[in-house]
């Protein structure tokens, strides 16, 4: 399984999870110094972009869209299939014509939806995290009057993996 923009919050939790599931992963990464701790949240494989992958996948969790998704597709086994669920590069993805057609197995390519029904999947996450299977990665902490920058922070990939933003409560006369 490749994970694409693995080092962002959504895709250390990604990596964990694939890795929980037994998946072989292949993080993809931004830069060298955005690889740091994936191996150990379970990535048998760190690359930067996707030049290094050198042989087909069965599964793409594609977070940074544009250029890159559509060298993805092209890593795609016969059958397999590519989930997009972010688009970090802010990029049009343009796929080379017939590049969607293939001989065999369809690929298959999709985007994750309107989630009505998330407490199943949210309690099977914190069970997770309380039996110490799944770390949040929490990156950066402060108080809410610091959200600007925060935000700022997660725009520029300055953090890798989750910021919180602790509020307190309203004082009481």
């Amino acid at each position: 399984m490749l994970i694409t923009g693995a080092a962002g919050g959504v895709g250390r939790y990604a990596v964990q999870l694939a890795a929980l599931g037994g998946a072989h992963v292949i993080a993809s990464v931004g830069s060298p110094a955005r690889a740091g701790g994936l191996a150990e949240l379970g990535a048998h494989e760190v690359v930067v972009g996707l030049e290094d992958v050198d042989r087909p996948v069965d599964l793409v969790l594609d977070n940074v869209g544009g250029p890159q998704l559509a060298a993805a597709w092209e890593l795609l086994a016969p059958g397999g299939g590519v989930q997009n669920i972010g688009w970090a590069s802010d990029e049009p993805a343009v796929f080379a014509p017939y590049s969607l057609f293939s001989v065999g197995p369809a690929k298959t390519m999709s985007t994750f939806g309107d989630a009505r029904e998330v407490g199943p999947d949210l309690a099977t996450l914190l069970a997770f995290v309380a039996a110490g299977k799944l770390s949040p990665e929490v990156d950066w902490r402060g108080p809410w009057e610091r959200v600007t920058e925060a935000a700022q922070a997660l725009l520029d990939r300055r953090i890798a993996g989750k910021a919180v933003l602790d509020v307190e409560p309203a004082a009481t006369a």
